[in-house]
C-alpha cells in the first residue's frame, strides 16, 4: 500500500497532464452552436456510461476529500451540454487557495492511488479473469475523470480574487513545494 501511495504521487501529475488533454480533446469534439439534440457532444456522454462505475467512484472520493478539507459542494450532478457527471464544488465562497489547492491535489492523488489499487490487487490474490477485468474497467473510469476541470479552475480563480496578496502567496508556495518534491524526486535520483 506504501508503494502504490509513493507510485499514486509520483505519477499524479502525468495523470492530470494526460486525462486534461483526453477530456479537452473530447470535449472540443462535440457540437459548437446550439442543441440540435439531447447534448452537445455525444461521444463524451457514451464515455460517461461506459465508464459510470469509476466515474461514480471519482466523484465518490472528490466529495469525501472536499468535504474533508470543509470545501462547500454546491451539487451532485450531470450536465448534459457535454454529457458529464461531476461533483460541483461553490465557487461563491471558496476557502483560501492553499486548501483548494490541496484539496484538487489530493482528489487526484487519491483516485489515483484507488485506480492502481484495482489494477494490482485482484492480481496479487490472483482473482478471476472476469474480475480483474471488472476492476480495470472501474481503474480506467477513475484515471479517465482525474483531470483538470472548468469548474475546478473557477474555484482557485475566485480562491485568488478573494484574498489577492496572501493568496498569491499561497499559490507560489504550493507550486513551488511541489515543484522542489518532484525534482528530488526524479532528478534527485529517488524514484
Amino acid at each position: 500500500m506504501l508503494a502504490n501511495l509513493f507510485f499514486s504521487f509520483s505519477v499524479t501529475p502525468y495523470v492530470i497532464i494526460g486525462a486534461t488533454i483526453l477530456r479537452g480533446l473530447l470535449l472540443l469534439s462535440g457540437q459548437k452552436r446550439e442543441f440540435e439534440d439531447w447534448t452537445r457532444n455525444k461521444l463524451m456522454t457514451f464515455l460517461t456510461i461506459v465508464f459510470l462505475p469509476g466515474t461514480l467512484a471519482y466523484m465518490g472520493i472528490r466529495f469525501l476529500i472536499a468535504k474533508g478539507f470543509r470545501v462547500d459542494v454546491e451539487d451532485v450532478g450531470s450536465s448534459s451540454t457535454y454529457g458529464e457527471i461531476n461533483v460541483f464544488l461553490k465557487v461563491d465562497r471558496p476557502p483560501r487557495v492553499g486548501i483548494v489547492l490541496i484539496v484538487l491535489f489530493l482528489n487526484v492523488v487519491a483516485a489515483v492511488f484507488a485506480a492502481f489499487a484495482l489494477i494490482v490487487l485482484p492480481v496479487m490474490i490472483y482473482v478471476e479473469p472476469l474480475w480483474i477485468f471488472v476492476f480495470w474497467w472501474v481503474a480506467l473510469g477513475i484515471l479517465f475523470n482525474c483531470s483538470l476541470r472548468s469548474g475546478d479552475l473557477s474555484l482557485v480563480v475566485a480562491a485568488l480574487k478573494n484574498k489577492p496578496r496572501s493568496g498569491a502567496i499561497e499559490f507560489i508556495g504550493f507550486i513551488m513545494i511541489l515543484g522542489f518534491i518532484y525534482y528530488t524526486m526524479y532528478a534527485g535520483g529517488g524514484a
